[in-house]
């Protein structure tokens, strides 16, 4: 038995001939994320990746130790490398801004990657720590200190991951349709004023373009978040 732990395998993997039969790494992860992208990560399984690819469980296995270690290659490839756009430009508000737009991109083309984010808690795959790399030359011209970049980037990645959790969220409540019926039945204007105003006022009420309802909400709470640095950098100065 291997004493590698499942991230150090994501480290240490490279690329290497095919072999005979055709199977690589790299045609694993990529159907184990076919199956997570069309039916969410549950129906992720070393029998189910073989399946697709025509191959035994036991071809699976020699090229990945365990789930584990499988769910932690799809989540370094579905971040990905930071795209050359967002190379910093000196403009730290900008530059962090379609860094975290960026990411925002790819995690909703891969919702199922949040679901993998508890294996190894802080970020820690090789390309995660690029994307961390990138935000932190993003607030190099700040004034931050270097505990404060990263507690800054730790902020917008919640912000990030928070999209897709809520839209997660959102998309059970519409399937059910019952939840809005129930709460205005039961919502008592004495008991819940503010949230009953908030109600009668829209706030709750979805848009005619959900996707752009969505950018909306990323976009109003990422501008706060970045006027909050701005003014604590103000406040510092």
């Amino acid at each position: 038995m291997s004493d590698v732990t499942p991230l150090e395998a994501v480290w240490t993997a490279t690329p290497g001939p095919a072999p005979r039969e055709g199977l690589t790494l790299d045609r694993v992860v990529e159907a184990a994320m076919a199956i997570a992208d069309a039916e969410g990560l549950d129906a992720v399984s070393m029998s189910r990746v073989a399946k697709r690819l025509g191959f035994t469980p036991m071809a699976i296995y020699r090229h990945v130790a365990n789930k584990e270690e499988l769910l932690l290659h799809m989540q370094n490839r579905a971040v990905g490398v930071p795209p050359p756009e967002i190379a910093p430009t000196g403009d730290w508000r900008a530059d962090i801004t379609r860094w975290a737009w960026a990411g925002l991109a790819g995690v909703r083309a891969h919702p199922w990657y949040v679901q993998t984010l508890s294996l190894v808690g802080a970020p820690a795959t090789p390309n995660q720590l690029l994307w961390i790399e990138a935000a932190l030359q993003a607030l190099a011209p700040t004034t931050l200190t270097e505990a404060e970049k990263i507690e800054t980037i730790l902020l917008i990645n919640a912000h990030v991951i928070a999209d897709t959790t809520f839209r997660a969220i959102d998309d059970a409540a519409t399937a059910t349709g019952s939840n809005e019926k129930v709460m205005a039945r039961a919502m008592d204007p004495e008991r819940f004023p503010a949230f009953v105003r908030a109600a009668a006022a829209g706030a709750f009420a979805p848009g005619p373009d959900p996707a752009a309802e969505r950018d909306e909400l990323f976009r109003f709470g990422l501008e706060r978040i970045l006027d909050g640095v701005e003014a604590y950098l103000s406040r510092s100065a």
